[in-house]
């Protein structure tokens, strides 16, 4: 019988989530060119005005599956600043999230399938199993997150479909 690990789910979920999303900006940079705008243009776009732009979509994204890497493995959380502002800079973020979560050992991470985490949330935190935290809130947030930059990009007119989304750049 063959158990699927904690650290199996998040690393498989991160490379072809972040893996997808980067294919998707890079779809989106070849767009800002034909387009003969500035990255920013699409960048700074919003589905509403209350919730972030796609920049920040994305820097939510990488940030929530390396971050939820770091805590699950016990390790001190990853810095990355949100400087970004063109898409070869998101794509590079991307990339580095993918890579972080990727080096941590899976034996520290598989460590806490079982123990009570105390995971932020705002000024409170919440008592979570490491298993819950993994299926409830870094892929809940990692997919969530990367939705949203799809559509943004879609509603902007980048022709992107389903396989764009579950499919990572090579």
């Amino acid at each position: 019988m063959t158990t699927t690990t904690v650290s199996h789910i998040l690393k498989a979920s991160t490379t072809q989530t972040l893996g997808a999303l980067k294919g998707m900006l890079i779809k989106g940079e070849a767009y800002a060119r034909k387009l003969n705008v500035e990255d920013k243009v699409l960048l700074n776009h919003r589905l509403y005005p209350d919730m972030f732009d796609l920049t920040r979509q994305v820097q939510i994204a990488c940030d929530t599956a390396a971050r939820g890497a770091a805590r699950l493995a016990g390790l001190d959380m990853p810095e990355y600043p949100d400087t970004e502002q063109t898409f070869p800079e998101l794509i590079a973020r991307c990339e580095k999230a993918i890579a972080y979560v990727n080096g941590v050992e899976n034996a520290k991470i598989d460590a806490n399938t079982n123990v009570t985490l105390q995971i932020p949330m705002g000024a409170n935190t919440m008592p979570m199993e490491g298993k819950a935290y993994l299926s409830g809130f870094i892929l809940t947030n990692l997919h969530f997150h990367s939705a949203i930059a799809y559509a943004l990009l879609r509603q902007q007119g980048l022709g992107l479909g389903k396989r764009d989304y579950l499919v990572p750049a090579e």
